[in-house]
């Protein structure tokens, strides 16, 4: 587990999506809430991914739906990636 901070998590993806963090829950829906669509699912991917230096498979990363359910990926699987 790598122990992400929730808080932490939403002001990265607030500041992707300009989307405010206050307004980003678990159960936000990236399509309807966050108005991504598949490529810019992964857009986000690979941000966060840089951002905590972690990796994940793309077939992981595309079968998200919810944004509680990357942070749960993202912090139970993901693995450090090296520079």
């Amino acid at each position: 587990m790598n122990n992400l901070d929730w808080n932490e998590f939403t002001q990265v993806i607030s500041d992707y999506v300009g989307v405010d963090a206050s307004e980003i829950t678990k159960d936000t829906d990236v399509y309807d809430d966050l108005y991504l669509d598949s490529l810019g699912l992964f857009g986000l991917g690979s941000h966060i991914t840089e951002t905590y230096k972690l990796g994940l498979p793309l077939s992981q990363v595309a079968s998200i739906s919810r944004v509680g359910e990357f942070f749960d990926l993202l912090n139970e699987k993901g693995t450090p990636s090296e520079d």
